[in-house]
């Protein structure tokens, strides 16, 4: 019997080894007939054309978002200027004559130069009173802020639309991907796993769309917040211009030299009344 046991343990590992022969025969023919074949020629045609047609008909959409970005980030660099919202020398010329108390020479200086400055300060002109200069200051300060925020307003409309593309951009993006995504599976659904060239097109344009939506937001995002910073300084900085014209004018000159007077001796002749008292 243990005879009969050692025939068929020795068969059994007999056929154990053939086994183990063959897989390991089977296993090493492709390494030595892999360089008999033909080396693979790899060459990178990728293009900026062809990665463009690569992200289908959504880059369509994004490349019109691409140059309506580059257009308005020039725009805006032509209007938000500080050199033309605030002209250095016309508002060194009208604090000049606001020192000298010249109104007339103020008013005609201010409607001489037309910028954001000189158009919001003319506004706080008009409600300029000669019968009651200090009187009228809050409402030529109400006037110059109401006028200067619609000028705010209006050098953003432009900049608020950077905003705007970088919400767009990145769904455009998406919507290509999710598209890219659907004909790839669509390719798999039609039996096209075992050929992933048949994917790497949809693939391919699901990524690009991707990547383009992404830069497009991130320069209209990053130029956003320079022109709307830029035009924040500038207004801050137009505060201070009018506050100064102001308090020149009102501080003296002829012009208020009568409603100074009055308002010292009304400051007078009512301690007076209270001593008599």
């Amino acid at each position: 019997m243990s005879k009969i046991m050692r025939l068929g343990l020795t068969t059994m590992l007999l056929g154990i080894g053939l086994v183990l022969g063959a897989m390991a025969q089977g296993a090493t023919a492709p390494a030595t007939a892999a360089p008999a074949a033909p080396p693979l020629r790899q060459e990178n045609q990728m293009t900026l054309a062809h990665l463009i047609k690569s992200g289908g008909w959504a880059m369509w959409p994004l490349g019109a978002c691409s140059f309506a970005t580059v257009t308005l980030m020039l725009l805006n660099f032509q209007r938000i200027s500080r050199n033309k919202l605030l002209p250095q020398v016309a508002i060194a010329q009208i604090k000049g004559a606001a020192a000298t108390g010249d109104v007339q020479q103020v008013w005609n200086l201010t409607n001489a130069t037309d910028s954001m400055f000189t158009r919001s300060l003319a506004a706080g002109l008009r409600q300029f009173q000669a019968e009651d200069p200090a009187g009228s200051r809050r409402k030529m300060e109400e006037a110059i802020a109401e006028t200067a925020g619609r000028e705010e307003s209006r050098y953003a409309f432009f900049v608020n639309f950077l905003a705007l593309l970088t919400s767009m951009s990145p769904m455009w993006g998406l919507l290509g991907t999710v598209s890219g995504m659907i004909g790839a599976f669509s390719k798999i659904g039609g039996g096209g796993m075992g050929k992933p060239e048949m994917l790497a097109k949809n693939i391919s344009e699901a990524l690009v769309c991707t990547a383009t939506g992404l830069l497009i937001a991130i320069v209209s995002m990053g130029f956003y917040f320079l022109f709307r910073n830029l035009l924040n300084a500038i207004m801050k900085e137009s505060e201070g211009f009018y506050s100064e014209v102001l308090d020149a004018m009102l501080g003296q000159g002829n012009a208020f030299s009568e409603a100074g007077a009055a308002a010292a001796q009304a400051a007078d002749v009512v301690p007076g009344a209270g001593t008599q008292l």
